[in-house]
């Protein structure tokens, strides 16, 4: 008798230094403050978001962050399915989900808006050998709710 294929997939091995900079990026942004967002990019750094133009250039990135806080309390879940490095780069594949509530009168109030994202991360190795990220890139699997 042979055994019958196994449909589950195993977990991949991902890169330590890679998923410990995910995690110091995803605490920034579950700060909701935008100079400790700003220390996560590389001085490179760039937003792909989904239905906007690219975010490019530190002074426009950190404008777009600043805006983003000042307009919704955020949080976010950011699950890494794989990731790799190839040479000074390193590559993350996520499943992301997130919940914004408005400010309102500086305040978060109103109906919290729901996302689900699939999301790519690029990092680039920084002199100091840490992780920045490079390209923040996402796209909603759903209309946000």
């Amino acid at each position: 008798m042979s055994k019958k294929p196994t449909t589950r997939r195993s977990k991949p091995k991902l890169d330590p230094g890679l998923l410990l900079a995910h995690k110091a990026y995803e605490a920034a942004i579950n700060s909701n403050n935008t100079d400790l967002v700003m220390a996560m990019y590389d001085k490179d750094a760039s937003q792909l978001p989904p239905d906007a133009p690219a975010t490019v250039g530190w002074d426009e990135l950190k404008a777009a962050v600043a805006g983003y806080f000042a307009g919704y309390k955020t949080r976010w879940t950011k699950v890494v399915l794989r990731n790799y490095v190839a040479g000074d780069y390193g590559f993350d594949e996520g499943h992301d989900t997130a919940v914004d509530i408005p400010i309102v009168d500086g305040k978060p109030s109103g109906k919290p808006i729901h996302y689900d994202c699939k999301g790519i991360l690029i990092y680039k190795r920084q002199k100091n050998g840490e992780w920045r990220v490079f390209r923040d890139i996402w796209n909603n699997n759903k209309p946000p709710t």
